[in-house]
């Protein structure tokens, strides 16, 4: 079993994505879509898994406290996760989709990768307790990433290289995600 299997056999299948090609983003007060961000593989037909880990419509985080008491922030998390096999390696995809201000998107990132260790170290466990398959972190890659909305492809987010060496990776999009660029 490959480390992209490992993962996505740990992470229930109630948290998969609706849609698997297409993230959004809701507006709160009205509850429409705000913002349609189409995923796009490049015809490469790569295994994937999107996970939604929607707090407000599924109980997530549920042993953490949600009162008026709870710590600020402790319930943050990222939009989706994006789990990919691609050339023998699992790459994950921390995702935050942002319209407007992108500030405070990076503690969503960063509290979502406290999450992406969390399955790491259970897969580890796994591994030790029944011994009957692998896990490599090596064969990982995490990248942390805001999609930031634009009004059209015009502003050069079409042809641009992303720097896959940066932290956090701040990507402008027309509504179009190119997944290819990202692995």
């Amino acid at each position: 079993m490959t480390e992209y299997e490992q993962l996505c056999s740990i992470i229930s299948d109630e948290f998969l994505a609706v849609s698997q090609d297409i993230m959004t983003e809701t507006k709160e007060a009205t509850q429409k879509v705000a913002q349609r961000v189409h995923i796009d593989d490049g015809k490469r037909g790569l295994i994937r898994n999107l996970y939604r880990f929607d707090l407000d419509e599924k109980e997530f985080l549920c042993f953490f406290n949600k009162t008026d008491n709870s710590p600020e922030g402790l319930r943050k998390f990222c939009d989706y996760v994006l789990l990919v096999k691609h050339d023998g390696k699992t790459f994950i995809l921390l995702i935050e989709l942002k319209r407007g201000d992108i500030s405070g998107a990076d503690k969503q990132l960063r509290a979502s990768e406290v999450f992406i260790e969390f399955l790491h170290k259970t897969a580890e466990r796994l591994h030790q307790d029944f011994g009957d398959f692998s896990f490599n972190r090596k064969n990982i890659v995490l990248r942390k990433i805001i999609v930031k909305e634009v009004k059209s492809n015009k502003s050069g987010t079409q042809g641009t290289r992303v720097d896959k060496n940066q932290e956090i990776i701040l990507f402008k999009s027309a509504g179009v995600f190119p997944l290819a660029k990202f692995l």
